[in-house]
């Protein structure tokens, strides 16, 4: 596989985890936690772009 089509893979992957932690943030968060909880999907999003970011430089 190559290192291009692992990027995108991986991006598409993260992509949709992101989506999925605010339909759950949605859902099952109360109302007053909501924007509390759609801050903390969106900071692991970052966070794990920025790990798979890094594994991919380590790659060759």
């Amino acid at each position: 596989m190559s290192k291009k089509s692992m990027e995108i893979g991986m991006s598409c992957g993260l992509v949709f985890l992101m989506i999925a932690l605010m339909i759950v943030v949605q859902m099952a968060a109360p109302e007053p936690l909501r924007p509390a909880g759609f801050v903390l999907a969106v900071l692991a999003f970052i966070l794990l772009m920025g790990g798979a970011g890094f594994k991919l430089m380590n790659i060759e």
